[in-house]
């Protein structure tokens, strides 16, 4: 098999590390070579049951799978182009029967990243949050979309409820603004657009926001639900 037959199960083995819930967020994570060697790996792996399945269809009519072969010069050609086919059909086929959620936090959690464990289990639950920034600024509200792991400005967006700030010597917090009201009165879209994206370096801590823990902690109301 030539070095340029090869690229055709290696791009197949690319388009499940990079479209399949198991291995997507992984890959994100990872560095260039280790995602190329992992696509090659994949590639190899997917020749085998191309291969099977063309040595099938040549038990029955040899006539197609010798046409693919002599056009493109080669006695593989028809296992390597049929690997591709079979990635492309594995990959919506595998993502129907896999979670896409659980695989982006098993994902977080072989890397260490208990915060992007968190965010990503948070908008699993939908419980309003707590984000604490190194800036001092607090911001509640439900998590509502995650890019944690991948190639975007933000690792995720924010739908805020309150936002406040933590005292930096006393780390109390203190919230000065309210969104809910004004939130529940604008349109989809409008709500779209109040979404803050936050980067995961910017976080010193997360944490499900309670109204009554916040009320017993400290002097302020409780606020409105």
């Amino acid at each position: 098999m030539g070095l340029g037959l090869l690229l055709v199960p290696a791009l197949a083995g690319y388009i499940l590390q990079t479209r399949v819930h198991p291995y997507r967020y992984r890959t994100l994570r990872e560095s260039g070579q280790h995602v190329v060697f992992r696509s090659a790996v994949a590639g190899i792996i997917l020749l085998f049951p191309a291969q099977l399945l063309v040595d099938l269809v040549e038990e029955f009519n040899s006539t197609p799978v010798t046409y693919i072969n002599c056009l493109f010069g080669s006695d593989y050609t028809a296992a390597a182009l049929l690997s591709f086919l079979l990635a492309l059909a594995f990959w919506p086929i595998c993502n129907a029967l896999t979670d896409r959620d659980r695989a982006a936090i098993r994902a977080a959690s072989e890397h260490g990243d208990l915060k992007g464990v968190f965010i990503t289990e948070a908008i699993v639950v939908g419980e309003p949050v707590e984000v604490s920034l190194n800036t001092g600024k607090v911001y509640i509200g439900q998590i509502v979309q995650s890019g944690i792991g991948m190639s975007s400005e933000f690792d995720f967006m924010i739908t805020p409820i309150y936002s406040g700030y933590r005292d930096r010597e006393t780390n109390e917090l203190t919230i000065t603004q309210f969104y809910h009201h004004l939130i529940r009165r604008m349109k989809k879209h409008d709500r779209e657009d109040s979404r803050i994206g936050i980067s995961i370096s910017d976080v010193v801590s997360v944490r499900f926001f309670y109204p009554e823990l916040y009320r017993e902690s400290s002097n302020d109301e409780e606020p409105d639900e």
